[in-house]
């Protein structure tokens, strides 16, 4: 690879802007700064960034924005050598990950192409495996870099929401990603970030007399009693850019004495999807909106906290008034306050327990059966004990708790298939209803028919039934017609694929009996195949393409063409 010397256009090393964060793990930081350079050579300017507040997951690196274009060199930050490289219609898309000599590896995402070198490698094992979506795991030193190599060039693939760089940094050893601006990489930033709401929660009390979430607002006094816990909705902005990033640092200070800080230094793809547990995901899931809840449940697996208090929860004395801060802080050293009161009142009186109550704890593995339906829930698949709650309706769906209450792993769920006649049960599938701003959404869940039952797994609570998916993928061929002519740079046949149950799970091309590359963007449900760039002669060809979804039913299309 050609070595190119790139200078810095954005992205600068930090100097003294972090000087007075207050002290967290991150003020001693311990990273390397000065190893790395700039993945893109223009003007850096984020579009998201590190632990960002996103869909079932922090988001795990920074975006960089390419001026809504395609098509810049991004570079090798540093000498190593690529040790995986992923192809996919969904996800990251086209990805790049370099393992460093330093112990960190960068992962380059949603990327347009690779480089030639790269593009043969991955085109070889492609045809090697008749498969367009690919996961490859180079050896060793066997596709080596050096800092300012021309790697790709910068995309929108995958599930980008627009063109972007999406870059990363991770513990090679842990695969942990950490946040880029401990090691040195910076926006220029010289706005406090925005808080949006402040809250208290009524954990086991009431604030004002009420028993639910309540707003809060800077300089007033609340009354309040038994336990409460803090919640803020805050957002930061970058310097260049209007985007309505994350937060950096939350500190909670009660009578000036630190009770609660959050950090978002480093990740693990194991508890990434508790920032459901972190979040109001009551507001999310009704409002979409996203407040940091500052307090801490039984079975949060999350490692971002520090100096944390009773688990950020407050016990409210009698006659007591409370001084609270929250301060909300981002990288260069910008913060904005919120300070309210809290006058502490007559506790409340216990409830009464609920002894017909079932009980489902968090550290413990869960068993229900009820008629028609049996649920295992493994140990640790939700945040704290709850009181678990099933109704089966009159038209025979499956009410499975509360879908406003988060699920962190997989569990099994088995229905009794009802008026499916047999020669149709390979075909069951499991549906799970639920609201989402209010309105009713609908998803389906591949399942297989066992021991009398439709089973599969589910990710979170919601209204369940079984149907039939009998339905073949649709194939809409968007420029080919039976003996369509491909001349010159028009050279690129193209298709739109989508499926209305379970999902494309699988296709394959076929030009005269020959298995060809074909590529596949989910979020466009694009299909192409370039003639020229797989090298199909002039002449006339047959073109059979096959597509399948997870319960395999299979749809085909068949087509003469001509190539000149």
């Amino acid at each position: 690879m050609k070595k190119l010397n790139v200078l810095f256009c954005g992205l600068i090393f930090l100097c003294a802007c972090a000087q007075d964060l207050p002290e967290t793990p991150t003020s001693k930081n311990p990273y390397p700064k000065g190893d790395f350079q700039n993945p893109l050579g223009i003007t850096n300017y984020l579009s998201g960034n590190f632990a960002e507040l996103r869909n079932n997951h922090f988001h795990s690196g920074i975006d960089i924005k390419t001026n809504q274009k395609e098509g810049y060199n991004i570079y090798a930050v540093g000498d190593g050598f690529i040790s995986r490289i992923n192809v996919s219609p969904r996800g990251y898309g086209n990805a790049i990950y370099i393992d460093h000599p330093n112990g960190y590896t960068t992962v380059y995402a949603h990327l347009q192409k690779f480089n030639s070198e790269i593009e043969a490698y991955v085109r070889d094992y492609q045809y090697q495996n008749e498969s367009f979506a690919v996961e490859i795991y180079p050896k060793k030193n066997e596709l080596k870099v050096s800092q300012g190599d021309i790697i790709a060039l910068s995309g929108n693939s995958g599930s980008s929401g627009g063109p972007h760089l999406h870059f990363e940094i991770r513990d090679t050893q842990t695969e942990e990603p950490i946040n880029p601006f401990l090691f040195g990489f910076d926006v220029p930033d010289t706005s406090a970030p925005m808080i949006n709401g402040t809250y208290i929660y009524p954990i086991n009390g009431n604030v004002n007399g009420k028993t639910s979430r309540q707003t809060v607002a800077n300089g007033s006094t609340v009354s309040a009693s038994g336990k409460v816990g803090l919640g803020v909705k805050a957002y930061d902005k970058h310097n260049g850019a209007e985007n309505m990033n994350g937060i950096f640092q939350i500190n909670v200070f009660v009578d000036e004495q630190p009770y609660y800080t959050y950090t978002a230094e480093r990740l693990n793809f194991d508890w990434t999807r508790a920032i459901n547990c972190l979040v109001d995901y009551e507001d999310r899931m009704k409002n979409n909106s996203w407040v940091y809840q500052l307090f801490r449940k039984a079975g949060d697996p999350v490692q971002m906290y520090s100096n944390v208090q009773n688990e950020g929860i407050i016990d409210l004395e009698e006659g007591k008034t409370y001084d609270i801060r929250i301060e909300v802080r981002d990288y260069a050293g910008n913060k904005r306050e919120s300070k309210f009161k809290i006058s502490g009142k007559t506790p409340p009186r216990e409830k009464p327990v609920d002894e017909s109550a079932l009980v489902f704890h968090w550290n413990k593995e869960n068993y229900f059966k009820a008629e028609g339906i049996e649920l295992l829930f493994p140990k640790g698949i939700i945040y704290e004990d709850l009181n678990f709650k099933y109704r089966k309706s009159d038209n025979g769906k499956h009410w499975v708790h509360d879908w406003n209450i988060p699920v962190h792993r997989y569990y099994t769920i088995a229905i009794e298939p009802d008026g499916i006649p047999t020669a149709q049960l390979d075909k069951a599938i499991l549906v799970r209803e639920y609201q989402y701003r209010g309105a009713w959404r609908k998803e389906h869940i591949n399942a297989e028919y066992k021991n009398g039952k439709v089973v599969g797994e589910a990710r979170d609570f919601g209204v369940f039934s079984v149907e039939v998916d009998n339905t073949k993928p649709v194939i809409n061929p968007v420029n080919i017609k039976e003996n369509s002519t491909f001349t010159g740079s028009r050279g690129v046949i193209r298709f739109t694929i989508s499926d209305s149950q379970t999902g494309i799970q699988g296709f394959a091309a076929y030009i005269n009996g020959k298995w060809i590359l074909t590529n596949y963007d989910q979020k466009t449900r694009s299909l192409t195949i370039d003639l020229n760039k797989e090298g199909i002669a002039n002449g006339k060809h047959q073109l059979e393409l096959k597509v399948w979804d997870e319960k395999n039913n299979t749809a085909t299309y068949t087509v003469n063409f001509n190539k000149s």
